[in-house]
């Protein structure tokens, strides 16, 4: 688990969880001999939230580039080509 958790102020929330899941966590816990629930619960929904937010972020680059234009999309491949070259180049000095 990262420990980089956030200090900022706590909010209690209390939630019904299935039985046989909070047997895992309380296992995982065990076996880690770190952390608690709430810090593992955390750090799943810390997980979960980035991982949405990336997901949102993939989705509109990919929105980005469907709506250019065929002219737009030529131009936007010559810019690769380029960029690749010039990475080559570098990476070959």
């Amino acid at each position: 688990m990262d420990s980089n958790v956030s200090s900022s102020a706590k909010v209690k929330v209390t939630a019904s969880l299935d039985a046989e899941l909070v047997k895992a966590i309380d296992e995982f816990l065990e076996e880690a001999k770190t952390g608690s629930r709430s810090q593992l619960i955390e750090y799943a929904l810390r997980k979960w939230h980035k991982d949405q937010k990336k997901r949102e972020l993939e989705s509109q680059i990919e929105q980005y580039y469907l709506s250019l234009s065929h002219e737009e999309q030529a131009e936007d491949r010559q810019w690769n080509k380029i960029a690749a070259q010039s990475a080559h180049h570098l990476w070959e000095e």
